[in-house]
Formats: structure tokens, C-alpha cells, sequence
């Protein structure tokens, strides 16, 4: 046994026997639980020793290894059922038997633990129940990384039954391959997302959280610099008001914000696009901004176009948007002049073709004036987004950057396609190597919304795909992501699939543990069952770097977001009529 102090007792406590083994399977073994039937279990050392309740942690005997399972169900042979009634059979001594889950192994002789099961243990092997001290260390000996004063450790949970016990992950452990905290309303989510962003505020660290409901405001740490879209007033608005401005979206996120119908408006909208970039691009051509294309020749048009083709055709939205409807009629014009006697020059108007336009049009022209979309359509001088996320990623007095989302509206699917923008930015910055010496986290509140969204008809498809990528390859280039749901169901399992750490809250819905459960080969279908029992507050973590799936009771955050659900009590009170 290793001797570093920072290493726990010794497993085998004789004053923690619990029981032998009478079964032994690949997954789970059956334990005798001699003293599974006393109420109130033992105390040793000021530490109760249950000695077979379901969720209590042992240690199973294995020559040098010494393998660490979970009790999930405790129950009596059918023939001894009677016996622990008052007052039905005969009182005779009774033989609890318990099911455990096999979760990882111990190596005695080194001291490094291993997710899994390396040896597995004989009939008759001894049971002990596993001390708190173990249950800590080895959550946080993952790979024999032994911790250190001076590490990096993120404290942000206790274990509920060892007297409070601090557990302190690295963010390797919760981070190095994505993250993603899930859970039914109410069941903590966001005090856990705040619980670890104030961790990230004690470290020379650079987080990003889109927050998708506003309810992080509440954040007043002078290193935490805020970022708001299109409010007026509220304590939600506290800091820089930024816009997204159309010309750093692309062509497709305009696609998708417009939705052009069917054949006919998908082409001419397309072509008015790369009309007006020519015109940007040669101004001599368009003296109001716009092309005119009717009964004009095509020759000095096409000229510029081969001399401008890079501009023309590249994905970006530089050109004056104000000016799409109108350059929408121009495209509707007859492909020859004098009804086709002259080809080298456009006919007239078509009226039919800008018939089916003129729905888009419309459309074109509310949303550009719709003050709600004013942060996109209508900048001004307002600070561009990815100007204060530049300045933040700069600035070393800033740890994490709060981005709110409230006031886009879903109108044109704005704050899907703003927040794809976002990802997609981050995700350029960290292809370019920005993030290889100082990591990024991005934390991504609500995240059902923004992720396997599939924009348009069948016709035009727009994936929504930026934080899919980010999760893919993103922690190549040093940029992570936590991600935050209630709805798991609705998040692609090939995006779940990489995230290397789940924190699990209380999850009612069966098709949302199956998702956990594919999701993550630490935990079946019987572990599973703990998750809707769990309280507020209470989270399972499971990841590639946590040798064990360990319950853990959430702590208070600093800054509580304000996700409380109304007051009727206060607010709905009258004196009653008698």
C-alpha cells in the first residue's frame, strides 16, 4: 500500500465488514448482508457505517486490487419475506442480499485507480463498506494524478454522506473533453452552471457563457464583464450594449432568417445578394447602390463580375441590405431584350416573376424595420459584438465574459442564428490557433435551442451546426464547451456523445435517461433509476476521467441566477372574505 499521505486508510476495515459475495457476474455481483437488517447501522470513528442501504458505496476484496462498487437493491429470499412483519410467522434470524454494481479498481501495490473492472473477485470475498475518505480520494486520483496544494481544483460540490467532504475536480477531469450539465427544471442546473464559472473566477481563466434567459445578471464580480443585445432598461441590462450586424453573418444565415419559399425565391434572392456586393464592389456601375438590370446590356455587368468574381461569390453579406427588395425587382426581368431578338441585353420587368416575389419582399422589409431586429438589421454605431469579445480575450482583468440573448428575438429564428454566429467566430479564432497557450470555455445556457436545429424547407436546408463542430474538434484548438440543457432528448447524440463529463440532475423523463445512458458508458440502465430521486441541488458526475459515478450535493453559488418561478403567494394574496 502506498504511503503519500495524500492517500487514503487502508479499504479493508474490519469495523467496516458489511458481508461476502455469493454471486459474481460482468457487470454486478450478490453480497450477504448479515447486518443489512439492524436499524440504524453503526457509527466508527464518528463515521456511520450503513452496512447495506441502496447508493452505498464498498469495497470488494481482490487479492492486491481492491474493486469499488455501488449496493443498488437490498431485498429478503422470498421464503423469508413474512419475517420482518410485526405479528405475521415466526420471528427467525433473516439473510439480506444485496445487488452491487461493479464501477472500478484499485490498484493496492501503486495506488492508481482504473475505471472498470481489472480482476474480478471470488465467491466468498469480503465486503467492506468504503470509508468517505476513499469515496473523495479516489474521484479525484483519476490516472494516479495525485493532487496538489498548488493545483487547479474546482471545488464546487460536497458528498452528502461524508459530513460535508469538499470534491475537487481538475478542470481536465470536468473540461479537457467538453462538459454538459443535465436535469429537469428545477432539479439546479443553473447553480451548478454559476458554481463553476465562480470557480473559474478564482484562476487565470477565459470563459464565455451565452445566456440564453438572462437569469446570470446576477454575476457583480468586477472580473466579469457583461454583454447585452437590444434592452432598454431592467438589472438584467448591466454593461455593453453590442449588435450582431448583418454584413458578419453569411449569405445562409440570411437565408434562413428570410426563409425564401420553393424555387422561385431562393434564385432571385441569391442573385440580388450578388448583385449588390458587385455594386459595392463597383460603384460606377450602380450610382443609387443598386444594379438596374432592365432593358440594360449585360457586357459591362459581366465584365465586372469576372473581375470581382472572389467578392461576388464569397459567402460573406457585404452589401447594403437596405437595398435587397429593390435589387429582388430587378432580378425579375426577362432573360432578353426585344422578347429575345437581343440577348445581349436584359428585357423588361416580368411581373409574373416578381409576383412570386413579392411575399418575400414583403417579408425583407418588415423584418428590416421590426425594432426587435434593430441589433442586426440596424446597428449603427453601437460596439459589433465580436469587437468586445476581442477586447475580453485580450483584457487579463476579465475571466469570463457574459453574453445575454434575452431580447433577440425567435422571430426569423434571430437568436439561433446570432448564437451560431457566435460559435462559429470562436471556432475561426480557435482554428487560428488563439486558444493553443490560454484555453476558452464557452458555456452554452439553454443549449436545445440553438443545437440539431435544421432550418428551412425541404428545398433550401440551414444546419445550425457551429457548437456541433466546437464539440467535435474544438478542444484540438484549446476552445471546450459546457453545455446546459433540460431537454437531452433534443440534443444530438453524436454532440453528447463527446462530451467527456456529465453532471446529472434530477431526470423525470425515461427518454432523457435513455440518452444519458447511451450517452455514457459509466452508467446502465439500474444506475439510471437514482436519477428521480435525486433532490435540488443533488447532481450524479460521470466521466471519462471519473473512475466512478459519484452523487454530489451542489453548493450554494455567490450569485444565485434568478430562475425562480413566480410568487403567487406574495403577489396573488388578498384578505379573505368571511
Amino acid at each position: 500500500m502506498p504511503t503519500n499521505k495524500s492517500e487514503p486508510l487502508h479499504p479493508y476495515d474490519p469495523h467496516r465488514y458489511m458481508g461476502t459475495l455469493c454471486q459474481v457476474g460482468p457487470l454486478s455481483s450478490r453480497v450477504n448482508l448479515p447486518y443489512a437488517n439492524h436499524s440504524g447501522g453503526r457509527v466508527h470513528h464518528g463515521n456511520r457505517v450503513a452496512c447495506g442501504e441502496v447508493g452505498e458505496f464498498v469495497v470488494i476484496e481482490c487479492d492486491e486490487i481492491a474493486i469499488f462498487g455501488r449496493i443498488l437493491d437490498v431485498r429478503l429470499p422470498d421464503r423469508e419475506r413474512l419475517s420482518v412483519e410485526p405479528g405475521i410467522g415466526e420471528k427467525h434470524d433473516v439473510h439480506p442480499i444485496g445487488s452491487i454494481q461493479l464501477l472500478a479498481s484499485f490498484n493496492l501495490s501503486d495506488g492508481t485507480v482504473q475505471s472498470g473492472v481489472t480482476r474480478y473477485p471470488r465467491l466468498g470475498s469480503r465486503v467492506y463498506s468504503a470509508h468517505p475518505t476513499l469515496v473523495h480520494w479516489l474521484v479525484q486520483d483519476t490516472k494516479g494524478r495525485k493532487a496538489s496544494s498548488d493545483g487547479i481544483s474546482f471545488r464546487f460540490a460536497s458528498l452528502p454522506d461524508a459530513d460535508g467532504a469538499v470534491v475537487g475536480l481538475s478542470p481536465e477531469q470536468l473540461f479537457g473533453r467538453h462538459c454538459a450539465v443535465l436535469g429537469a427544471t428545477g432539479g439546479g442546473k443553473s447553480w451548478s452552471v454559476a458554481r463553476l464559472i465562480e470557480e473559474c473566477l478564482l484562476y487565470r481563466s477565459k470563459a464565455i457563457l451565452l445566456d440564453a434567459t438572462g437569469e446570470f445578471h446576477t454575476f457583480a464580480d468586477e472580473r466579469v464583464q457583461h454583454a447585452y443585445f437590444g434592452c432598454n432598461s431592467g438589472p438584467e441590462c448591466k454593461g455593453d450594449e453590442v449588435v450582431f450586424p448583418y454584413h458578419d453573418l453569411t449569405e445562409g444565415d440570411l437565408f434562413a432568417i428570410f426563409r425564401p419559399s420553393g424555387q422561385s425565391q431562393g434564385p432571385k434572392l441569391r442573385a440580388a445578394m450578388k448583385s449588390l456586393k458587385l455594386a459595392k464592389a463597383v460603384p460606377a456601375l450602380a450610382p443609387n447602390g443598386f444594379l438596374v438590370k432592365a432593358d440594360q446590356a449585360k457586357q459591362p455587368i459581366e465584365a465586372a463580375y469576372r473581375d470581382n468574381v472572389a467578392k461576388v461569390e464569397s459567402s460573406s453579406a457585404d452589401f447594403d441590405l437596405a437595398l435587397l427588395a429593390r435589387q429582388i425587382e430587378q432580378e425579375c426581368v426577362l432573360p432578353s431584350a426585344d422578347y429575345g431578338k437581343r440577348p445581349q441585353a436584359w428585357g423588361s420587368l416580368n411581373g409574373t416573376d416578381y409576383g412570386w416575389c413579392v411575399s418575400l419582399v414583403y417579408r425583407i422589409e418588415d423584418m428590416l424595420q421590426a425594432r426587435e431586429m434593430a441589433c442586426i438589421f440596424k446597428p449603427g454605431v453601437t460596439t459589433p459584438l465580436k469587437a468586445v469579445v476581442d477586447r475580453f480575450l485580450n483584457d487579463d482583468s476579465k475571466r469570463v465574459l457574459r453574453i445575454s440573448l434575452q431580447n433577440i428575438p425567435f422571430a426569423g429564428n434571430a437568436r439561433e442564428i446570432v448564437a451560431n454566429a457566435i460559435g462559429r467566430h470562436l471556432l475561426g479564432l480557435a482554428r487560428n490557433g488563439s486558444f493553443r497557450s490560454r484555453p476558452l470555455l464557452m458555456f452554452l445556457d439553454e443549449a436545445h435551442q440553438f443545437l440539431d436545429k435544421l432550418l428551412g424547407d425541404e428545398t433550401s436546408r440551414y444546419c445550425l451546426d457551429a457548437f456541433g463542430l466546437i464539440a467535435k474538434e474544438g478542444r484540438k484548438y484549446g476552445l471546450t464547451i459546457c453545455l446546459s440543457t433540460q431537454r437531452p432528448r433534443d440534443i444530438p447524440e453524436d454532440v453528447l456523445s463527446q462530451m467527456g463529463t456529465l453532471i446529472v440532475h434530477r431526470m423525470i423523463n425515461d427518454r432523457d435517461r435513455e440518452v444519458v445512458e447511451r450517452a455514457s458508458g459509466d452508467i446502465d440502465r439500474s444506475a439510471a433509476a437514482f436519477l428521480p430521486t435525486l433532490g435540488p441541488g443533488e447532481a450524479v458526475i460521470i466521466g471519462v476521467d471519473i473512475p466512478v459515478p459519484l452523487a454530489v450535493q451542489i453548493d450554494r453559488p455567490n450569485a444565485e441566477p434568478e430562475s425562480k418561478g413566480p410568487n403567487y403567494q406574495e403577489h396573488w394574496a388578498v384578505e379573505r372574505l368571511e
